[in-house]
């Protein structure tokens, strides 16, 4: 292959002893591809020296400019080197090559940065053993290769041709292989001499700073990034804990004013529960059957609100709802137990859709029905005789309620024409409910029917309207 140098001696050339301690790092395989090419290189600091004097003047120029943009931007200083690079050795082409392992884990050399002439192969990839970049890097030597593209297949579609390529390694500070930096010749007339060969390794020595400290400013950004990001998930843990005791906090202050809500109802509950009681004793002490019935009236109707309480804080919902049914219930056995005994013949039927309503207007809807069958007990049944009285709470199909309450006796007319409290009772607790009252005659029959409609939809429901509790509340025979 002497004929490849194209015009150089190779024997001319031989190897510096100087390299022998650079060769002797060569593992016996790198030795084994160094010598597929015995006859294909020169070291390159067997060149002859420049038959010109070097332009000192401008080498020192360069290495100065070149500090200065290592100190204030070191990713510039790459595509500064190989500027100077071309200039000073009048190359065609300078450029940096890298060594890389591809997808299958093999090395392959890329060019990098590339300048000059062949700047359009710019980031090709090529692999390690047949590569000028690769037989540098086996030698550990700058070498010289006069047209590599008769002995590297890669570079043979590489246009323009080369006629002379300087090849100088780069190493990192344990000696560990980077790349290399190049120089090549286009003209077959122009030759790489001694002076070029300084220039470059100047240039490498600072080429290779400049990839050192760009690593160190990689390794800056990924141990910035990493601190961000340790912080951003120390504060989303702070986050989280302080989101946690905050949530511990909540359910603690709800259970307490769950609490104190449920001690309120309990107290009222008692307290309604100890007034009902006192009006009966003193209905009980009184001589006066007015005043007794009276009191009897306003004892029952403290003993319903304290049912209502008793429901409020008997469920976990109880604060914003009452079940219906329930309270009806209570209703009817409360009113059962009183004025069943004086109407052990009179059967009160309640009849409610599994609805749940306000408190507020649970109270006064339940109030309104105890005035209504209070009356129906003392008015439309007299002298023992037998009946039926109906409660029923439903929802119609445009989601209205509707309260009927009805009896088979003989009406609640009062003796004089009068209204009496009871009936005024009813149409207060009916206008608190933005409801409209209807007090007439049953459709069938004797008796007298209260029905009272609710168009607003203040309610909700838990279960289809045909599913009715039906309780018949009996008197005692």
């Amino acid at each position: 292959m002497t004929a490849l140098l194209a015009g150089r001696d190779a024997a001319a050339y031989p190897m510096d002893c100087s390299h022998a301690g650079a060769l002797s790092m060569i593992n016996p395989t790198t030795a084994e591809r160094r010598n597929r090419y015995p006859d294909c290189y020169v070291p390159a600091h067997a060149l002859p020296p420049r038959t010109s004097p070097p332009n000192l003047h401008a080498e020192s120029a360069a290495i100065c400019k070149l500090s200065e943009s290592l100190a204030e931007n070191p990713g510039a200083t790459v595509r500064q080197v190989l500027d100077i690079a071309q200039d000073l050795c009048g190359a065609g082409s300078a450029g940096l090559s890298l060594l890389h392992l591809d997808q299958t884990g093999a090395a392959t050399v890329r060019w990098e940065a590339v300048r000059g002439a062949l700047s359009a192969h710019e980031a090709t990839d090529t692999p390690r053993e047949g590569s000028p970049c690769g037989l540098c890097l086996d030698t550990g030597i700058a070498i010289l290769i006069s047209r590599p593209q008769r002995v590297f297949d890669q570079l043979a579609d590489k246009l323009p041709s080369i006629a002379e390529i300087l090849t100088i390694p780069l190493y990192d500070g344990g000696r560990k292989p980077l790349g290399t930096l190049w120089v090549a010749h286009h003209d077959s007339q122009a030759l790489f001499n001694r002076d070029d060969v300084r220039i470059a390794e100047q240039l490498s020595a600072q080429l290779t700073l400049a990839l050192r400290l760009q690593e160190q400013a990689r390794d800056h950004a990924r141990a910035h990034q990493r601190a961000q990001q340790n912080l951003l998930t120390h504060d989303r843990h702070e986050e989280r804990a302080l989101f946690e005791q905050t949530e511990i906090a909540n359910r603690q202050a709800l259970r307490f004013k769950d609490a104190l809500i449920d001690e309120a109802h309990h107290r009222t509950k008692n307290t309604l529960q100890i007034a009902s009681n006192l009006l009966a004793m003193q209905a009980r002490a009184s001589s006066l059957a007015q005043v007794r019935d009276a009191l009897l009236d306003n004892a029952a109707r403290l003993h319903l609100l304290s049912r209502v309480h008793e429901l409020l804080y008997a469920n976990a919902n109880s604060t914003q709802s009452i079940f219906m049914p329930q309270l009806l219930q209570s209703l009817g056995s409360a009113l059962g137990q009183s004025s069943g005994r004086t109407h052990p013949h009179v059967t009160l039927q309640i009849e409610c859709d599994q609805i749940k309503l306000p408190a507020q207007d649970a109270v006064a809807l339940v109030l309104l029905a105890n005035e209504a069958v209070t009356n129906a007990y003392k008015h439309a049944f007299a002298n023992e005789s037998a009946g039926l009285i109906v409660v029923a709470l439903q929802r119609t199909r445009e989601n209205a309620l509707l309260l009927r309450i009805e009896d088979t006796g003989h009406g609640l007319a009062s003796p004089n024409g009068a209204e009496g409290t009871g009936l005024k009772l009813i149409r207060t607790f009916a206008a608190q409910l933005r409801g409209t009252l209807e007090v007439g005659g049953r459709d069938i029959g004797m008796g007298t029917r209260v029905t009272l409609t609710i168009a607003a939809p203040g309610s909700t429901r838990t279960d289809d309207h045909s599913s009715r509790l039906s309780l018949n509340c009996l008197t005692n025979r």
